[in-house]
């Protein structure tokens, strides 16, 4: 009977390690599936990925590029990626990667789409300080601006005058940054040869609200803002051709839209409560301080333009003969903003705006005895940005804008393999 036993319990253990070696060696198997499975669904994933990347470097180099781009590759990457850009049914580019890799089931394939939104409106007010080209004219020691700068062409620069946030420019700085004159502050940094933004054409869309909603004249005018009491939202202006009252508008009131406009030159001042944008088929003439009634600007919801189709100066007066203060927003569409006579007379103090200043060619406010930083004629500059105009949507009624030439990612979506395991 013993030896009966132990050959029962020998074959009996046999059968259990038998049993055993066989699950293992089908688990091993699985696993090894398993590992080339995830494997193979990681290749098309990362080719799928790279693919995608290559056709978004295609369009930065080229937006107008269309077509389709397949390459088959070895190594760790093994296996096919194709992408293709064309324009959806908007005009708009749309993307499509698929890669194919080869599986342990058989083919693997991945998916991405990237769809892209194109040329952003923007207002001009989101800089403190653009031109389209700067002439002649220096930034020199003492001039500071707070708030994004950028020009079109060449900025000179004299000394160290200070630029508190990103300087931009399509051209570059004469004289180059750090050699001979040039040491200009950059406090946020510079970038050269960034792509033009372009002006407008026209002020149409500022006239024709002023023309259906607001206040459309002809002929030289003068408006003469009055921030009314200490409340809000009780402001008015008052606007005279030549010495006669024409018009009272209370800028607050149901029905107007905050667009005043003429066909001549409109001299402005005063105090300003409310939302308001002043235009000029000619010139516009700042003939005294134009503050908003509520300077805390955080809190503030009063907002000014002065928009002109050529020229917005700092009148050469009495008033303006000792500093001059403007809040707003300053736009000089086929012109310059700058001091009438700023090459003659005495000095005349600071010259402060807060707000942001657009203009087509930059004009001057004044001059600096040779090789100094000493006023000789005109203003020096404190150009503060004022921060509420970063936001697209809070601008002055019917403020010019620009669009920007780019494309912005606005979807990506990815149709990922997952891969089996068994």
């Amino acid at each position: 009977m013993g030896g009966k036993a132990a050959l029962v319990l020998i074959l009996g253990f046999s059968f259990v390690l038998g049993y055993i070696s066989t699950n293992l060696s089908s688990i091993a198997s699985r696993a090894q599936g398993n590992m080339s499975s995830y494997a193979a669904s990681t290749v098309s994933h990362n080719l799928a990925i790279s693919a995608a990347n290559a056709g978004l470097a295609q369009l930065y180099q080229d937006t107008s590029w269309r077509g389709t781009v397949s390459q088959t590759l070895s190594g760790s990457l093994n296996g096919t990626a194709t992408y293709s850009i064309a324009n959806d049914a908007m005009g708009r580019p749309f993307l499509r990667s698929v890669s194919v890799a080869q599986g342990t089931d058989g083919l693997v394939r991945d998916t991405v789409e990237i769809s892209f939104a194109a040329n952003s409106y923007q207002s001009f007010t989101l800089f403190a300080w653009l031109t389209d080209f700067e002439g002649n004219v220096f930034w020199f020691t003492g001039d500071t601006v707070v708030g994004r700068v950028h020009s079109n062409g060449n900025l000179h620069m004299s000394g160290t005058p200070v630029f508190m946030q990103k300087v931009t420019t399509s051209g570059g700085f004469d004289p180059k940054w750090g050699t001979g004159g040039n040491d200009a502050i950059f406090k946020a940094g510079y970038e050269t040869g960034v792509a033009d933004i372009q002006f407008p054409t026209d002020l149409s869309q500022l006239f024709t609200g002023a023309a259906s909603g607001g206040r459309a004249y002809t002929g030289n005018v003068e408006v003469r803002l009055n921030g009314g009491t200490a409340a809000d939202n009780d402001g008015y202006a008052l606007v005279y051709s030549g010495s006669t009252l024409i018009d009272s508008i209370n800028l607050n009131a149901g029905g107007f839209n905050g667009a005043i406009t003429s066909t001549g030159v409109v001299s402005v001042s005063g105090t300003l409560d409310g939302k308001l944008t002043i235009g000029s088929s000619t010139n516009i003439y700042i003939t005294d301080n134009i503050v908003y009634e509520n300077r805390n600007y955080n809190a503030s919801d009063d907002v000014l333009g002065l928009v002109a189709n050529n020229n917005v100066t700092v009148a050469n007066n009495t008033a303006n003969s000792s500093n001059c203060e403007i809040d707003g927003s300053v736009f000089a569409r086929d012109g310059s903003y700058g001091a009438e006579n700023y090459n003659t007379g005495s000095p005349r103090g600071v010259l402060r705006l807060t707000g942001s200043i657009v203009q087509k060619a930059r004009g001057a406010v004044g001059t600096f005895q040779n090789g100094t930083s000493t006023l000789k004629t005109g203003y020096s500059k404190r150009y503060r940005y004022d921060d509420r105009l970063s936001d697209p949507n809070f601008r002055p009624p019917f403020y010019p804008g620009f669009y920007t030439a780019r494309f912005a990612i606005s979807n990506w979506w990815e149709n990922v393999r997952i891969p089996k395991f068994y």
